[in-house]
């Protein structure tokens, strides 16, 4: 079964922990970096869909203090300033003769869900973890993932579907 690629139209809202990073680089000249935000959330039927939200590392609506803005010696110049989907595509190889829209949609998703997952698995001094905020996104894409045949009914990481778009708004509470 492949998965179910589809474009959400619409604002999508959360709240609970949320991991940020600067992200980016490894798809040619003249990408700049992402920053990007990683949370999880409740999906229907009990599943769990992971949150991908980017925006451009200098945004106004990211607090300087969270370094993010800061270009790292090992990554990308400047702020990437085109969808992320677009990113993950030229990131990875294109679409074979083979692959489904729908399983090119889930490589692709997986690929973003990997980068935004391994932030919470190796902890870093260059990562910000809030114990709580809240975030609205426009979503861009909303994919749908096929069973792991290695754990059915796990999902990917644990993950269900993957729900990618541009970062809106971001609250973190206030200690």
């Amino acid at each position: 079964m492949a998965a179910r690629p589809s474009t959400t139209p619409g604002d999508t809202a959360g709240a609970g922990r949320t991991t940020l990073l600067r992200t980016g680089g490894g798809a040619g000249p003249g990408w700049g970096a992402y920053a990007l935000l990683y949370a999880t959330r409740p999906a229907d039927g009990g599943l769990t869909e992971a949150v991908i939200g980017y925006c451009a590392p200098d945004a106004d609506l990211l607090d300087p203090a969270w370094g993010l803005h800061e270009q790292r010696p090992y990554g990308p110049a400047g702020a990437a300033r085109r969808p992320l989907g677009e990113y993950a595509a030229a990131a990875n190889p294109p679409r074979g003769r083979g692959e489904s829209p729908g399983a090119y949609a889930q490589r692709l998703a997986l690929f973003l869900l990997r980068i935004a997952a391994a932030s919470r698995l190796v902890p870093s001094p260059r990562i910000t973890d809030l114990p709580w905020a809240s975030w609205t996104l426009a979503t861009d894409q909303h994919v749908h993932l096929t069973p792991d045949p290695d754990h059915p009914g796990r999902g990917w990481a644990s993950q269900h579907q993957v729900r990618v778009g541009r970062l809106l708004t971001l609250k973190p509470k206030q200690p």
